[in-house]
């Protein structure tokens, strides 16, 4: 490797493309839903501030690591993103905390 040059860790491009996969099912929906209903907005912007409040500032590793443990907890409890097929206008606690996940990750480093 040259100097001055710098690969990404595997654990961070891990990170991202599960991230990606979050903005796939439930982000790019969710956040244009964001900009049409503003109730889902407010909400979202308090579930971005409870994850903030736990994990402060997170970086791409955290927040995946973190969907992952969110959606591993619910999904053994019956959820399943497929809710938001129908629409945001009821979307569940689990699909509008992962949706601010995909919010945060938009801006993580």
């Amino acid at each position: 490797m040259e100097m001055g040059q710098h690969t990404t860790p595997p654990v961070t491009e891990a990170a991202r493309f599960a991230l990606a996969q979050w903005s796939d099912r439930l982000g790019v929906t969710g956040i244009e839903a964001m900009r049409l209903l503003p109730g889902l907005a407010a909400a979202v912007d308090q579930h971005v501030a409870r994850i903030r409040d736990t994990l402060g500032e997170p970086r791409v590793e955290t927040l995946a690591a973190y969907a992952d443990g969110v959606a591993d907890t619910v999904t053994a409890r019956g959820w399943s993103a497929d809710e938001v097929s129908t629409g945001w206008h009821r979307a569940s606690w689990p699909a509008l905390h992962l949706l601010a996940v995909c919010v945060l990750a938009e801006n993580a480093a």
